[in-house]
């Protein structure tokens, strides 16, 4: 996944938290090595980011940006919703391959930080309602594009798709292969008469 951060320290900081709290995980990278790899001064990080958290939180609006773009470019490029919704896991299988089943950088960095009340957990919250919100969307045209979803529950199936994405992007990675986002998909079909 190709970021879309310039390259001001700012920005550069951003760009090597991307990398290395994907890779590393937030509580192994340490902000001497962020420092570091962005090649900005010790005052110059501080004076973007007054903690690690902060940075964190800056992390995950930047990925959000990157990762739904990503989404949204892979799905819409089918004709019909029914293929844009199948779309859906079919972005889900080449992101899984591409990182190498590294996984959801939002689900990874909310096993790290468990406290549901901290900055970094309402941005997760944050992504994972957009993505919500999107599948709502697709669920909503599906409904009113043809008179066989009209007993489509929008919230309710809207619900069922979205913890089949999750429950796909955990299985995927916790096994290293897509055979479960296969299998999401084919439930998700399944509850839409799709």
């Amino acid at each position: 996944m190709v970021s879309k951060v310039e390259n001001h320290p700012r920005d550069r900081i951003i760009e090597t938290a991307l990398r290395l709290f994907y890779e590393q995980g937030y509580l192994a990278t340490g902000i001497n090595q962020i420092i570091a790899e962005s090649q900005v001064a010790k005052a110059t990080f501080y004076h973007h980011f007054s903690s690690k958290e902060n940075l964190c939180v800056a992390y995950l609006q930047a990925r959000h940006v990157v990762w739904m773009d990503w989404l949204r470019s892979s799905v819409e490029k089918h004709a019909t919703i029914e293929d844009r919704i199948r779309g859906v896991f079919g972005f889900l299988s080449e992101w899984m391959k591409k990182c190498n089943f590294r996984g959801c950088a939002f689900l990874n960095i909310a096993s790290e930080v468990p406290s549901l009340n901290s900055n970094i957990r309402v941005e997760v919250v944050k992504h994972k309602d957009d993505l919500k919100v999107y599948l709502k969307q697709m669920i909503s045209q599906l409904k009113d594009s043809d008179m066989r979803y009209k007993n489509i529950d929008i919230k309710k199936d809207m619900d069922m798709v979205y913890v089949l994405v999750e429950g796909a992007i955990v299985a995927s990675q916790n096994y290293g292969q897509v055979w479960p986002v296969k299998a999401a998909q084919d439930a998700a079909c399944k509850l839409l008469n799709i």
